[in-house]
Formats: C-alpha cells, structure tokens, sequence
C-alpha cells in the first residue's frame, strides 16, 4: 500500500474466527497520511478485493510450509531481503534432501501494480 501511493504509513489488522475462512473484519488506518480520496474503511473494502486473505490462500502465497523459520528467527523477520537460498536436509532415515526455498516472501513488492489499479 505504502509502495503503490496509497498512503505514507499504514496499519492492516485482520481478525478471524475459528472455523470461518473469510475473516471476520479488515480494519484499515493510514493516519490520516492518504494520498487517495478514501477514507480507512472504504481503504479497508479495496484491500479486502484485491488480496484473499483467506488462511490457506496466505499460507500459500507466502509459501509458509517451507523451511523458513530458522532465518526468520534471527534478526527479525521485517525488512529483510526477499531471497531464494539452497538448503538441504537430513531426513529421519538418514536420506539427504536438497530444496530451493524462498525466504521472505512478504517483502516482496508483487502486488504493487495490482493495488495501484484498484486506487487508479
């Protein structure tokens, strides 16, 4: 949103509810620092449109089932470089497993050009 013009600084929370797979709410607040003539709640509806905030949907967009944690864990895991690093694994039987992974994944500016078209 920052990256796209929307606004200059920006806070998203979503809130869920056990059992239900659309959220239960999307609140948005930009500060007043908009650059669109929308307010937050109206921010809040095109937000909603452009990304499934589904669980599985952003599981699987960020690709968080992927060997990921041991570099989210030092340093924090905000403002790193989005990268795609070889790891490999030792598995119980002793086999040897080489991946490619893809590490923060929700540093990356994909949605730019999508967001930018909806606030137009």
């Amino acid at each position: 949103m920052v990256a796209a013009g929307v606004c200059d600084e920006i806070l998203v929370q979503v809130s869920y509810a056990i059992g239900v797979v659309e959220p239960m709410g999307i609140y948005v607040n930009t500060y007043r620092t908009a650059k669109v003539d929308l307010n937050d709640g109206e921010i809040a509806a095109k937000v909603s449109a452009i990304f499934d905030m589904r669980p599985f949907a952003i599981e699987e967009r960020l690709k968080l089932r992927n060997p990921i944690y041991s570099e989210t864990a030092a340093y924090g895991h905000m403002g790193r470089k989005n990268e795609v690093v070889t790891k490999t694994f030792t598995q119980p039987d002793g086999n040897s497993v080489t991946k490619e992974v893809e590490l923060f994944t929700w540093e990356k500016l994909d949605f730019v050009d999508k967001v930018k078209a909806a606030f137009a």
